[in-house]
């Protein structure tokens, strides 16, 4: 089934992934992979680029999440030279859809940890649900109201071995978008 169907694209190394279910998105995800990135912010950001690594590794105390690390170099127009750039969020792939979160962040500091047997805290971010059953696919969309900022976006795993992770984000304090490309890391 699952298994089968991500055997024979990983084979053929250009199937998309159908995720149907949260371990069939940890599968996919689990392990590291460079990623790409560029910001073009007309308002409440800036415009430049990222380039590193992420890496997804089950959690020890709840093999079923995920954290997202990423760490890499960020080049922004203004900025004379460039800075190291890290990110951390959790991916929950026992819940479907599966769910992704914050993790560390001190404006929600205030909200309960919704994993609270994590040494981090951690609180909702956004829905990925890539469908269930037959109805799998290998992209989801999702949305993201901060304040009156709307983040509105899409995972899509294209192959085994490539995904892009986007979204756009439009209200009163922002204007602007976010297109990653990740490709596995050999």
């Amino acid at each position: 089934a699952i298994g089968d169907v991500y055997a024979m694209a990983a084979a053929l190394g250009s199937l998309a992934p159908v995720l149907r279910n949260g371990e069939a998105v940890r599968s996919y995800l689990l392990g590291s992979w460079s990623v790409k990135k560029s910001f073009d912010y007309r308002k409440g950001g800036g415009r430049g680029e990222l380039t590193g690594i992420a890496t997804f590794q089950a959690c020890a105390e709840k093999p079923e999440v995920l954290m997202y690390e990423e760490r890499g170099t960020m080049s922004l127009e203004g900025l004379p030279k460039p800075v190291e750039a890290y990110r951390l969020y959790c991916f929950n792939t026992g819940t479907w859809p599966v769910e992704v979160y914050f993790v560390d962040d001190p404006t929600k500091k205030h909200l309960p940890s919704l994993l609270p047997e994590l040494a981090v805290h951690t609180s909702f971010f956004v829905p990925l649900s890539f469908g269930s059953g037959d109805a799998g696919s290998g992209n989801a969309t999702f949305q993201h109201l901060c304040i009156d900022d709307l983040y509105s976006g899409h995972l899509n795993a294209l192959t085994p071995q490539h995904f892009e992770w986007n979204w756009s984000v439009q209200g009163p304090n922002k204007d602007g978008s976010i297109s990653a490309t990740y490709r596995r890391a050999e």
